[in-house]
């Protein structure tokens, strides 16, 4: 109930005694809803980047409407532009350095619309009607790096709508640049002040009987919950639609039969049968699409069909081989190749030259071991060092005898002795 004034009989009423009238009035109104815990934005004044083109301005979404913190009511019904290139006094809100930035605050402030102008008895005009109104005010703070500028503090005679943040060089307000964070939204009442009855709950065991507590409750619960650390659904109590070769209605029942029938062997029906496999190609085999069991059959019978083969299981080009000492080629053929056309060639370094020897004893000469071209160029250099050599006596006939006992090529044989 509101204070009263009791207006008496003949009385002759005073303007200021009139208006206390209907102060009290409007004063139990206010205090009713700042009881209550009526305080804050209840809806509307949704701030928005401005439309259809972003510039320095942000929209607020109407209608809107509101209380203070002194339960006065605040309300508009029409969207509204605010401008956030200067504050509420006109100081502009530019941020002149690189590297730096700065907040607004975007605030809702209650106020009257005076109007219909009237002139009283001492010829001194006022205003005869005063409506409920509001202001938005722009409030900027201090400059700060990237990342460490301070918000505006909170006023408590205004309503926080939303941060601005302003940085050097901008001349878009966008999206990302608003920050609802603190905005001041409604609360009809706080969680801890509203009791509840909890005597006859099974699962939920709030600290104390608020609405608060039990939510806290509520939370706990679902947190262990989802996190799997307790009130865990059993597998069992889990629905299932059976599908594919799983016939079970539950889960746990689902999983069980899943790992059964692809872990068996049976002969027939093994696990593999109930894996698909999509085509494989590859040449000179393919495989079709089908399941793991039925390929794995295939691919069996055609290692065991080449491995059984005695002949023609491979061309020598597709046996890969690793380069050794001189020969380069990379398969068996190549290498093949490579190996006769170096023994059949007379090039240096080539034919005898790569083919191998061990000593070889004998006096007064003998061979060390070594390429068989080595070996040759040994015997012929010892050859050559013998014929030249005075290692002859009686038992080798002289260059002379040996001419006129022996004829020439092509001479004419007389008569032999």
């Amino acid at each position: 109930m509101a204070d009263r004034t009791d207006f008496y009989f003949r009385q002759k009423v005073t303007e200021a005694e009139l208006d206390l009238a209907f102060e009290l009035l409007e004063k139990a109104d206010r205090n009713l809803a700042a009881d209550i815990g009526v305080y804050g934005i209840i809806s509307g004044a949704e701030p928005t980047p401005h439309s259809p083109v972003p510039d320095l301005t942000i929209d607020l979404t109407a209608p809107a409407r509101a209380y203070d913190n002194l339960g006065q009511r605040i309300f508009f019904g029409t969207g509204q532009v605010v401008d956030c290139s200067v504050d509420h006094t006109g100081i502009p809100t530019e941020v002149p350095v690189a590297g730096q930035e700065r907040w607004l605050g975007v605030f809702l402030r209650f106020d009257r619309l005076l109007s219909d102008p009237r002139t009283d008895g001492n010829s001194q005009q006022v205003f005869f009607r005063r409506d409920e109104s509001f202001e938005i005010v722009v409030r900027q703070g201090p400059l700060g790096a990237v990342g460490a500028a301070t918000k505006v503090p909170l006023d408590p005679d205004e309503l926080l709508i939303c941060d601005v943040k302003r940085s050097n060089g901008q001349t878009q307000i966008l999206e990302p640049d608003i920050d609802v964070s603190r905005r001041q939204a409604f609360i009809f009442a706080q969680g801890d002040a509203v009791e509840i009855v909890s005597g006859t709950w099974s699962i939920l065991q709030p600290a104390v009987n608020t609405v608060q507590s039990a939510i806290d409750e509520v939370d706990a619960e679902l947190d262990d919950h989802f996190g799997g650390s307790a009130r865990r659904h059993p597998a069992s109590d889990i629905d299932y639609s059976p599908h594919g070769f799983i016939a079970s209605s539950d889960l746990q029942a689902a999983i069980d039969e899943l790992v059964d029938d692809l872990t068996t062997a049976a002969a027939g029906n093994p696990g593999a049968k109930r894996i698909g496999a999509d085509v494989a190609a590859g040449t000179p085999h393919a495989l079709p699409a089908g399941n793991v069991d039925g390929q794995l059959s295939q691919l069996l019978a055609w290692l065991n069909a080449h491995l059984s083969a005695a002949s023609g299981a491979h061309n020598a080009s597709a046996i890969a081989a690793a380069a050794h000492n001189y020969v380069s080629g990379t398969n068996v053929q190549a290498q093949l190749q490579e190996i006769v056309d170096d023994l059949q060639s007379n090039a240096a370094g080539r034919g005898a030259s790569q083919v191998g020897d061990n000593a070889i004893s004998g006096s007064p000469k003998n061979l060390s071991a070594g390429s068989v071209r080595a070996q040759l160029i040994a015997l012929l250099g010892h050859l050559n060092t013998h014929i030249g050599s005075a290692d002859h006596d009686g038992r080798y006939y002289t260059k002379s005898q040996a001419e006129s006992r022996y004829y020439n090529v092509g001479e004419k044989v007389g008569d032999a002795d």
